[in-house]
């Protein structure tokens, strides 16, 4: 596919994303959008630029999407920190520039964070 087809279909599963009430599929088309994105080959300066803008807004979307999600499943949460490693550089851009998005981070890892730490700290204390 042309860099140009690839930005047009991550955008696209962007959109769909958007309206998707099942949360494991949302996820399945962000990260196949992501991917897109990320593997997009012979970039012009202005792609490259597009596809920054895209990942960069899309980032300040999902934060703020993120922060309305008072309690989810672990599985639901997992697929959800999985896009926000997906979108670290520009999570963590976002995060210093609005303290209000760096919170609603904080509050999403918070959600199941201490959960999964226990978790690990136990499994590594096993003989």
């Amino acid at each position: 596919m042309s860099a140009t087809t690839d930005i047009a279909e991550a955008r696209a599963l962007l959109e769909r994303a958007e309206h998707e009430s099942d949360p494991e599929q949302e996820c399945e088309h962000i990260e196949e959008a992501l991917i897109l994105l990320e593997t997009a080959e012979d970039l012009t300066p202005q792609q490259e630029e597009l596809v920054a803008n895209v990942r960069l807004a899309y980032a300040r979307r999902f934060l703020n999407r993120v922060a309305r999600l008072k309690k989810s499943t672990f599985e639901t949460w997992s697929h959800y920190l999985t896009i926000i490693e997906m979108l670290e550089p520009e999570i963590d851009t976002l995060a210093q520039e609005d303290p209000q998005l760096a919170e609603n981070r904080r509050a999403f890892v918070a959600m199941w964070g201490d959960e999964v730490e226990a978790a690990l700290e136990r499994s590594l204390k096993r003989p």
